[in-house]
């Protein structure tokens, strides 16, 4: 199986490096004048920050490039994880009403729309399964969706972009009830809502901890694929690490939908010269509790969802005092909760 995927420039016109990026993607073998276009960006905050978030204006500049092909576009997004913010806070804190309103292009919250459970094979074979829940938008009322993820380290998994990002297409803002098969339920989320087709925002990548807290590196990129995983396997190679050692890049490696190395990829150009940076991931001690209870779904029940929440809550708070996770959210907001 072959592989397309580019990397540009961020030209100052975003729409030129845009445009340059889907045409060279084929765009026009998915995108027809009535195709049903649904954008999940990454609003993993309540307002725009670079590294942290899909930018407004490479949001609102890509909108204007694929209203050149359909008007039937649609820009969605779930609320904060372990209900930290509503997605009409994101919206609001990202200018999207303002954006989507001047274009004719609609703005969805999952968390409001029609869910559905979906069954969830948890293992490679699909011999056990589980069930979580996905919205009617994007399995009924969308015939592709474009990603549009921040290439980030993260405090779980490592790494998040393209793949990760769908995570946000679970409605439930409880979703980190279903952290412990997230592994094989992201691969499957990305088959049900056929995403098709990643636009990734690299105009900021973040470094050394995230998704929230971190460094963010400007490196004035657009990058293309024709799927998230070969979206993916690219991001990790230029940010200095190899996909492999990312659990859900090799599951999607051993399942066939992601290609094993960059030589399986049709490039537009070589990638050796993009490579500035080598990224690394740097946790807090306090991060390691965190990656327990993603791990376990006993933990995750008693921390969050049972009758002894608000004191393990409480006790996490005060174990997660230096928490740069917590520390950039809370100072801000006020949470209680940190974002999931």
């Amino acid at each position: 199986m072959t592989y397309k995927a580019g990397i540009w420039p961020l030209h100052e016109d975003r729409k030129r490096s845009i445009r340059e990026c889907l045409e060279w993607l084929e765009w026009e073998k998915f995108i027809y004048k009535d195709t049903r276009v649904s954008v999940k960006p990454n609003l993993t905050y309540p307002r725009y920050a670079p590294g942290v978030t899909t930018s407004p204006h490479f949001l609102s500049a890509l909108l204007d490039v694929l209203l050149e092909r359909t008007k039937k576009v649609t820009v969605c997004e779930s609320d904060g994880g372990n209900r930290s913010y509503p997605a009409e806070e994101a919206f609001q804190g990202h200018g999207l009403y303002d954006i989507c309103s001047s274009k004719g292009v609609g703005l969805v919250n999952l968390s409001r729309d029609r869910w559905e459970m979906v069954e969830i094979p948890m293992t490679l074979h699909g011999d056990r399964t589980t069930q979580i829940p996905l919205p009617n938008l994007l399995l009924h009322e969308s015939d592709l969706l474009i990603s549009v993820p921040v290439p980030k380290m993260h405090f779980v998994v490592r790494y998040t972009g393209a793949i990760k990002n769908h995570w946000g297409c679970v409605p439930d803002s409880m979703r980190l009830q279903y952290h412990h098969v997230f592994h094989m339920a992201i691969l499957e989320i990305i088959k049900r809502v056929n995403s098709r087709l990643t636009v990734v925002d690299g105009e900021y990548f973040l470094d050394r901890n995230g998704p929230v807290a971190g460094d963010p590196v400007q490196m004035n990129l657009i990058i293309g694929a024709d799927s998230p995983a070969t979206a993916d396997v690219l991001l990790t190679n230029l940010m200095g690490f190899p996909p492999e050692s990312i659990r859900y890049i090799r599951d999607a490696q051993a399942r066939g939908i992601a290609p094993q190395n960059l030589d399986e990829i049709t490039l537009n150009t070589p990638l050796d010269p993009f490579k500035t940076r080598r990224f690394t991931l740097r946790r807090d001690p306090v991060d390691y509790l965190a990656l327990l209870g993603f791990k376990s779904k006993l933990i995750t029940r008693l921390v969050y969802l049972s009758s002894l929440r608000d004191f393990a809550h409480s006790l996490i708070t005060l174990l997660r005092g230096g928490s740069r996770q917590v520390n950039a959210y809370v100072e801000e907001f006020g949470r209680k909760n940190s974002p999931g």
